[in-house]
């Protein structure tokens, strides 16, 4: 009776059960009924997340910004070319590629805007059912690829191939018709009208395209399982099999061997090549024409309890199709997860000692996407308003600008929060949300070939906002990291000031690892002197709240408030505060009247690849393009985005840069002329190097950052007794561009030298455990290669794909 009253409740139950006991098809269309679409928590989406999912949508459709969809475009038209190779044999495996990056980056957005591009696009989602996110899943798509993976592989593969040959079809059909009914001019107007209602995430036209799929892939499903004494002893396009052996000159009994039957392929290379023959739709050239796109595909890359991975059979039948057809057809794999930058198949379902046939190379995943989309113009805003929040979100991802007109700042503050950590909590008992936390300001940098190091990097762009920049050609590692995004500092700046120990027990996860070597702390010092000065700005800030400034999560007011970490702080009241209210006395006055107008405002560390120096485009063999911007601009766009700098590995002389501005009307109305540096030199000798501060000078040629104005130059040498001195020229030098330099050593990491720490005894103690992690790396480097690092000009070139190091003397004593 119970069953009874649920059939009468829901007469759609009903009519499917009829169904599928007349028919014998299986049961995957119960999963589009309401009732059924339950998370694995137990929860139905919520009006809550009803209204997340309509701001996203806003935000998603917002107009397009960035040239990263034109970069995009290039990539596929550029693998179809590499795919055709030069002769006989496919140099690649087949026509499928990956996009790999982690949250908000704008991969699903990307795939969209494809359409602007005249490119047919078939956008699906396969987010879990768990996942209220946006874009929605698409129930057809992903119940037949994802659902009942209790099936053998043998019956998953038919499960592809018939989904495949369902899309070819009905794609075929459904354009077809559209190009005669709609009297269309050209065959472009019709791929753009059916664009512009397919990637409408709104559009009901993608409901009853799906509902098209979902029943044509029932009928070749059923034909796929069809006993063989029924089949039709000929088929309309020739076997994997065959193909493989008429290209390679062999038999079907040893073609077979290399690859084992593909239950289906017939079905679906039938389908594809009929779709191929829509006139002016497939020309053949080497730019994208179709876009399959498979979003928030991880899922694929989950173990069957049969024990194969989805992916594997996915890879299979799209070699199946393209191998032997030049059309650029692409299927688009877009993922937070590492795994889908990997499809090819194991030796269990496909030899890959034997595979060559087929082209066993795949191409590298996609991983550029649009940065600082929406960031201002260095003309935009004044230097002295940066910190302020309508400016500040424009940096680093797109999501965080998108969100600007559905919510207010604490939404989307909250929202950076959960991405950063991957729950609603900042939970520092769980090490990968601390080390996000940290690694977002302070740069930590993973150790090459620690066990734990692939497994981190992996989680932290799957879910902690880390950003992939390249991945090795084997895909055995992924360059990441976290590239400047102020608003990100600023979220985790607040979370490390959650609670009076929030700091301190993040700051032991993150000894613990350094200690366990994982964590780099570099040669001199690096990591440990980017904590010091930051974590003194942190603090000093904080001790001297100002009114009106967006210091936690729950900030409601103005996008035009400024938010603290990004706030601007006075260089003369930020030394006195790093170094005691002695080190004005022993600077001078003329000191402290150079800098009274001078500011800093840094909130995260980024690393440098190459010097400081500009590359000179007069120079031969250097392209004008490739010539960086000048010192001074160079040093205001630090500035506009609140980032101070990590230099690179060779850097001579000093190893970061922290912008100054002079918030001085006299000095002109261009900002670009108000700008200077502290520069910072690390040791970790066991003996002083304070006679190495007069050496450092930003003429270098390493460096040349040329100003009239007066610069900083501090040298923290970590490893001998506490000292402090300053020296600062008592007469303004006569010739121009010179140094008029404020030269600091300070040494030890005590309270004695910065007496902002007697109030963070145990963040001393940890810092002080940190540096002498580093200064045992320190010490076991030979002192050679210390003074050719800190005493020659090192410059690093690239030849014939070897890298190769010029170290000259530097001209300097």
């Amino acid at each position: 009776m119970k069953n009874e009253g649920t059939l009468q409740e829901h007469p759609q139950l009903r009519d499917i059960i009829r169904e599928v006991c007349q028919t014998r098809l299986n049961f995957t269309r119960i999963a589009d009924l309401k009732i059924f679409q339950i998370s694995e928590s137990g929860n139905t989406p919520t009006a809550q997340d009803e209204d997340r999912l309509a701001f996203f949508y806003e935000s998603f459709v917002r107009p397009y910004t960035g040239k990263a969809v034109d970069g995009f475009y290039d990539y596929l038209t550029s693998n179809n070319e590499k795919f055709r190779g030069h002769g006989l044999e496919r140099p690649y495996y087949a026509k499928f590629c990956s996009i790999f990056q982690s949250s908000g980056t704008g991969k699903s957005r990307l795939l969209i805007e494809l359409q602007n591009k005249d490119v047919l696009v078939l956008y699906m989602n396969f987010r879990e059912p768990s996942d209220f996110g946006f874009p929605k899943r698409d129930l057809v798509p992903a119940s037949i690829l994802t659902d009942n993976m209790d099936c053998s592989q043998a019956e998953y593969t038919a499960r592809c191939c018939a989904f495949f040959a369902a899309i070819f079809y009905t794609l075929q059909q459904d354009v077809s018709a559209k190009v005669s009914s709609l009297h269309f001019d050209s065959t472009g107007a019709a791929i753009k009208y059916w664009n512009s209602r397919m990637c409408d995430m709104r559009s009901p036209a993608r409901a009853k395209f799906f509902e098209k799929v979902q029943s044509r892939y029932q009928v070749v499903l059923d034909e796929i399982k069809r006993p063989k004494s029924q089949e039709s002893a000929d088929r309309d396009a020739p076997t994997v099999e065959e193909t493989a052996a008429k290209r390679m000159n062999m038999s079907l009994t040893d073609a077979r061997i290399n690859a084992p039957t593909l239950e289906g392929a017939s079905f679906v290379v039938a389908a594809y090549n009929n779709m191929l023959k829509m006139p002016h739709v497939f020309p053949q050239d080497d730019a994208p024409k179709l876009v399959i796109a498979l979003d928030e595909a991880h899922p694929l890359s989950n173990m069957s309890s049969k024990g194969f991975r989805p992916f594997h059979i996915l890879g299979r039948t799209i070699n199946a199709y393209c191998h032997d057809n030049d059309a650029s057809v692409w299927v688009v794999f877009a993922c937070t997860t590492s795994q889908v930058a990997d499809f090819s198949a194991p030796q269990v379902i496909h030899d890959s000692l034997r595979v060559a046939i087929y082209g066993q190379l795949l191409y590298q995943p996609y991983t550029y996407l649009g940065w600082d989309q929406n960031a201002d113009s260095l003309s935009g805003i004044s230097a002295s308003d940066v910190g302020k929040f309508h400016h500040i979100i424009g940096f680093g991802r797109p999501l965080w600008k998108s969100l600007m007109n559905n919510q207010t700042i604490t939404g989307i503050m909250t929202i950076a929060t959960q991405k950063l950590c991957n729950s609603k909590k900042f939970n520092l008992q769980d090490i990968n949300e601390a080390l996000a936390v940290l690694s977002q300001r302070f740069g930590l940098g993973i150790c090459f070939g620690h066990p734990n190091a692939v497994s981190y990097l992996d989680k932290g762009v799957a879910s902690h906002l880390r950003v992939c920049f390249s991945t090795t050609e084997d895909r055995s590692w992924a360059f990441t990291g976290y590239p400047s995004e102020p608003l990100l500092s600023c979220v985790a700046a607040i979370l490390l000031h959650g609670t009076s120990r929030s700091l301190v027990d993040a700051l032991k996860v993150l000894k613990a690892k350094v200690d366990g070597g994982m964590i780099e702390t570099g040669h001199c010092g690096e990591l440990a002197s980017r904590l010091l000065l930051l974590l003194a700005k942190f603090m000093y800030v904080r001790s001297n709240l100002s009114t009106g400034t967006i210091s936690d999560l729950h900030y409601n007011g103005s996008e035009d408030a400024e938010l603290i970490h990004c706030q601007k702080v006075s260089v003369v009241n930020f030394l006195e505060y790093f170094f005691g209210d002695e080190f004005w006395l022993k600077a001078g006055e003329k000191a402290k009247t150079a800098f009274q107008h001078a500011y800093i405002n840094f909130s995260h560390w980024v690393p440098m690849e190459n010097f400081i120096s500009p590359k000179d485009s007069k120079l031969p063999n250097v392209e004008p393009s490739s010539a960086r911007c000048d010192s001074k601009e160079w040093t205001l766009r630090h500035w506009h985005r609140t980032s101070a700098v990590q230099c690179c590995h060779l850097q001579p002389l000093v190893d970061k840069m922290i912008p100054i501005y002079f918030d001085d009307l006299t000095l002109g109305s261009n900002d670009v002329d108000r700008v200077s540096q502290m520069f910072i030199s690390n040791k970790a000798g066991k003996t002083s190097s304070e006679r190495d501060l007069g050496f450092i000078t930003r003429k270098h040629g390493s460096i040349q950052c040329l100003s009239e104005l007066p610069c900083i130059v501090l040298l923290l040498d970590l490893n001998v007794d506490p000292k402090l001195s300053v020296t600062f020229p008592k007469k303004k030098p006569k010739h121009l561009k010179t140094d008029q330099c404020l030269r600091i050593y300070a040494s030890g990491i005590s309270s004695t030298t910065f007496p902002f720490l007697r109030d963070h005894f145990n963040v001393a103690e940890l810092l002080r455990g940190t540096g002498r992690s580093t200064i045992a790396d320190h010490n076991s480097t030979s002192r050679c290669s210390r003074q050719i690092r800190d005493y020659c000009y090192i410059t690093p070139l690239a030849v014939g794909g070897t890298r190769h190091i010029v170290i000259r003397p530097h001209l300097e004593p």
